[in-house]
């Protein structure tokens, strides 16, 4: 199982994203991350995709951990996600070969309908400033989201 990283460059405006360019995720609306490296801290992974993904500089101690999702596919736990918010960066986000322009969404018109199914059951509970646990089983091929539950995280 691997572990990955996603960050929400957030301020009181609302929230960047962007379309993925390539790879995992190709298509979709999302935000910045991807996977932890053998031996990197799971913070030194987020801040290291935030500026390959965004030429952002992050500090880790700004990173604030939100939730830890694992997600499924057809009962495999693929993959575990620790998910950060981050109110402060050094630089103006730009666009990457793996990431879109980056744009600033108000919080109540995040485009769902182009992101992954499972962000519309946890991202809302995020941004309302819950902390949670949560666990999203797909079906194979990750198209549809067949179940998802969360608790409150205690970080």
């Amino acid at each position: 199982m691997k572990k990955t990283t996603i960050s929400f460059l957030i301020n009181d405006k609302g929230v960047y994203l962007s379309e993925k360019k390539r790879g995992f995720g190709q298509g979709y609306i999302t935000s910045y991350g991807g996977k932890v490296a053998d031996g990197e801290g799971i913070e030194d992974a987020a801040v290291r995709e935030l500026e390959e993904e965004t030429g952002l500089t992050v500090l880790p101690a700004k990173l604030q951990k939100t939730a830890i999702i694992d997600f499924f596919e057809d009962e495999l736990h693929i993959f575990e996600c620790h998910v950060f918010f981050v109110p402060e960066w050094s630089g103006e986000p730009k666009e990457s070969e793996e990431m879109a322009q980056p744009a600033l969404y108000e919080f109540d018109k995040i485009p769902y309908e182009k992101m992954w199914k499972s962000d519309r059951a946890w991202l809302p509970l995020i941004f309302s400033g819950k902390k949670i646990q949560a666990k999203a089983y797909y079906q194979k091929g990750m198209g549809e989201l067949k179940h998802f539950e969360y608790t409150h995280l205690t970080v």
